[in-house]
């Protein structure tokens, strides 16, 4: 069991926990209906597609949340990050090699190789790499959280959970309609605009199109540069299509490109605690003397330098999707096909500091073309099914390459080079006493370059069955079987520092001159331990895997259902990409779950409330896991884990103009068996270098989580009406590291958001003010240590409080 670390904090937002708990309420409400809606008293079903078909999300056997469109839009939740902010149980959040995706706890280390554990589709193909998961909101329709291995439908790499998002379609013979939406904010020179038109355009075929356009400056201050960052510019276009020829054939197309690039950083320092002299000379000394400003302080204030690299991250995307749905006997067969592409580059002063000495670059290229043919039954038979196949291929080609400029470290260096004896090079006892430096060996500015190539194939068939065996009792089983295939290839290289790209490479090494500035580079690498152990890396792999899946549904009145369940999940091995890759640690093998869930969904008070519990335990083997020793990763299966608790959400109706809902969760997810482990910085300069966290937490698992939602409604007169929502969401304290730091630690905290609305009585237009964080708190979503300067810790900044002004004109 996790052990609270912080009492204070949760002592002061224990309030908030009380009013979820007591009320068993939940962001279900997200996907709710307004309160203009619920003048009957009675919540509207909710449509979700979470077992790809179209179903109340009453019915759907296992823990979901959904949040519709409208809703998201309303809030002003402009991507999945800040959504998982509303959600318990899931946290979604930048991080400086990989997006930190954690579900219950779950989620995947630090490696650019890794998939995630989370799997995301959008209008069904499947969405894996982290950069997908940073792609703003645009035009949804609604967005599905499903919590727990979700292998046998959605496939491989969703083993702690799937989020299934669909956008708004065209729809044929519809009318001609628009809308318009400006946001608004003062503070921080936040702008956005999104325009949708739609037409049917005859009764068979319809367009839709919908573009996005925002932009900010920032709300970090960066005392160095003297400028507000990160300041960021999206940029979207969709354009979708609806042909529906008869009453059997059913084709919807899309094709989409965005343009997202920032400048700048959210990340600062929180902690310093020099633990050698490196770390003193350049945290200590050099960084206070290149900016007075510079401090650990948790506040908004950053202090990084431009010297090897502008900061900066910019992503181009492309993506396609067709779906056919084709009325076949007593079911439809349906054919899903999607194309999505990307070219992204992240440029980063990652020593965190106004000091010039490390920054790492990011240059990725990634393509994937998938196919699923799949046919379902009605669903009103005593036996129904669903089964199909799926075939995806995708490429990865990654460049990535760190520099080092030790120029301005060099006073700190130096001492360190003349303590090291000649002797160490030349193997001659009788060269103990004379330095390294006495025959020219200095330290040297240095680059450490690396090509990764990744091609993937990927085949599986599946089937699900559901046998009514009687009115209120069925049984749900299935399984899927999965072959994948992997080619890798990884070139890396010590090069010099004007060196980028390996293939253009200017490499240094041992087989140099003493003394050469080609010697001394590698050298450096050397004695920082940041040196290429192994330049060439990768292989093929092919894995073949079967998963199961068994649960059952009892209706114990028309109102409230109980269900449980176990089904199997994997994630794929494949090769380590860093760098620092040894043949000891070259490749990993898959990652194992199975999930155990049981529960109960409930309308209750003739459609006035709801009440949804889930009980949940979920082990995972072979765990994918990074182990930070100081100067790199560490790469390879070595934990278990087990994720388990309790998830409760509710709705109730107070009145024709209230509404109240939130939830509650308890999170127990910890090691049970990880004896080599990453060390804190402080172990690490004791000497450890793997520590047993078998019975410790795992990294973004608070141990109790809650939100609360009251929306408000009311008519004005005739022709007018007004609309308010305060939103309340409370995270226990959790660690944002592997290591578990007390450093790298989240104190629990609460944060409130509200909207209030006018709009005339048909929504033709709407004027809000949305307040995000209204108590300003300063929270961090991910961290880690500083590389090369043991004792220092840097934070990635959550957004502080937001006030903006939102319209919207529909015609």
């Amino acid at each position: 069991m996790k052990t609270i670390t912080n009492k204070t904090g949760f002592s002061k937002n224990k309030l908030a926990l009380a009013i979820g708990t007591s009320l068993f309420l939940s962001t279900v409400t997200l996907a709710e209906e307004s309160p203009k809606e619920t003048k009957e008293l009675k919540i509207e079903v909710i449509e979700v597609t979470a077992t790809k078909r179209v179903e109340s999300i009453q019915d759907v056997p296992m823990s979901i949340t959904a949040v519709s469109g409208s809703d998201i839009e309303e809030a002003g939740i402009q991507d999945l990050s800040e959504l998982s902010g509303y959600i318990p149980n899931l946290t979604i959040s930048e991080g400086a090699i990989n997006t930190n995706i954690y579900m219950r706890g779950v989620g995947s280390g630090i490696n650019r190789a890794f998939e995630q554990s989370v799997g995301m589709f959008i209008d069904g193909i499947y969405m894996g790499r982290g950069k997908q998961f940073r792609a703003p909101f645009m035009d949804v329709e609604r967005a599905e959280v499903l919590r727990g291995p979700q292998g046998l439908l959605f496939g491989k790499n969703t083993i702690a959970g799937t989020i299934n998002i669909s956008t708004v379609k065209a729809e044929a013979g519809g009318d001609f309609e628009g809308r318009i939406t400006a946001d608004y904010e003062s503070e921080y020179g936040g702008q956005s605009i999104t325009a949708v038109l739609a037409s049917g355009l005859t009764d068979e075929f319809g367009v839709r199109l919908a573009v996005k356009s925002s932009k900010t400056d920032g709300y970090m201050e960066n005392t160095n540069t003297n400028r507000d960052e990160q300041s960021t510019e999206e940029d979207i276009f969709r354009l979708s299509a609806h042909w529906e020829p008869s009453a059997d054939l059913d084709v919807h197309f899309k094709v989409e490109t965005a343009e997202i690039s920032s400048k700048g950083t959210t990340a600062q320092i929180i902690g310093l605690t020099p633990l050698d002299g490196l770390a003193g000379f350049v945290g200590g000394l050099l960084a206070p003397a290149l900016d007075p400003e510079f401090s650990d302080k948790r506040d908004l204030k950053t202090s990084t330098d431009q010297v090897l690299n502008p900061e900066k991250r910019s992503v181009e995307t492309d993506n396609i999707a067709v779906n056919i749905n084709y009325a076949l006997g007593d079911g439809t067969l349906t054919f899903v096909t999607g194309y999505s592409a990307y070219e992204s580059a992240l440029l980063q002063d990652v020593d965190f500091m106004p000091v010039t000495f490390i920054n790492t670059n990011d240059i990725e290229d990634f393509s994937q073309s998938s196919y699923e043919l799949r046919y379902a039954t009605s669903g009103d038979n005593t036996f129904d099914f669903i089964t199909g196949v799926y075939y995806q291929e995708n490429e990865l080609d990654f460049d990535f390459y760190s520099h080092v400029d030790v120029t301005q470290i060099m006073p700190a260096l130096i001492p360190a080079f003349e303590a090291v004896p000649l002797a160490l090079l030349t193997g001659n006892p009788d060269h103990l006493e004379i330095p390294v430096t006495a025959i020219g060996v200095m330290p040297e500015s240095f680059t450490r370059t690396t090509n990764f190539y990744q091609e993937t194939e990927t085949m599986s068939a599946f089937f699900q069955g559901t046998y009514n065996v009687t009115d209120d009792f069925r049984l749900i089983f299935g399984g899927r079987y999965t072959e994948e295939t992997k080619d890798v290839k990884r070139n890396s290289a010590n090069a010099t520092l004007a060196s980028t790209f390996i293939d253009s490479a200017t490499g240094v090494g041992p087989g140099h001159i003493p003394g050469s500035p080609e010697f001394n580079a590698w050298f450096t690498a050397f004695a920082l331990k940041v040196s290429v152990t192994d330049p060439v890396g990768g292989g093929s792999i092919d894995e073949s895997k079967f998963i199961p899946s068994v649960k059952f549904q009892y209706d114990l009145s028309d109102d409230i259902m109980i269900y449980g369940g176990v089904e199997e999940g994997f994630k794929g091995g494949g090769f380590n990409a860093n760098a620092d890759a040894t043949d000891d640690n070259n490749q990993f093998g898959e990652e194992e779950a199975i999930g155990f869930e049981f529960g109960m969904k409930s309308d209750l008070l003739d459609g006035r409330a709801r009440l949804n519990v889930a009980i949940f335990r979920t082990n995972f083997d072979n765990l994918q896991v990074t182990t930070w020793n100081g100067f790199g990763f560490e790469v390879g299966n070595a934990a278990e884990s087990v994720s388990q608790g309790l998830e409760i959400d509710g709705t109730y109706i107070l009145s024709e103009s209230f509404t109240l809902s939130g939830s509650v969760s308890y999170l127990d997810s910890y090691y049970e068996s990880y004896e080599a482990g990453p060390c804190t910085a402080v172990k690490q300069s004791e000497g450890m270098e793997t520590c047993d966290l078998t019975g410790e937490s795992t990294a973004f698992a608070p141990e109790y989580s809650a939100s609360l939602f009251l929306d408000y409604y009311t008519e004005i007169g005739e022709s007018m009406e007004f609309k308010a929502q305060l939103n309340v969401n409370y995270k226990d304290d959790f660690f944002y590291d592997t290591d578990l730091d007390p450093n790298l630690m989240q104190a629990a905290h609460t944060k409130v958001n509200m909207r209030i609305a006018i709009a005339d009585i048909d929504e033709t237009w709407e004027v809000a003010l949305i307040a995000k964080n209204l108590t300003d708190e300063l929270t961090f979503s991910a961290g880690l240590d500083v590389p090369l300067v043991k004792g220092g810790y840097m934070g990635y900044t959550d957004a502080p409080r937001m006030i903006s002004l939102q319209g919207t004109y529909r015609f």
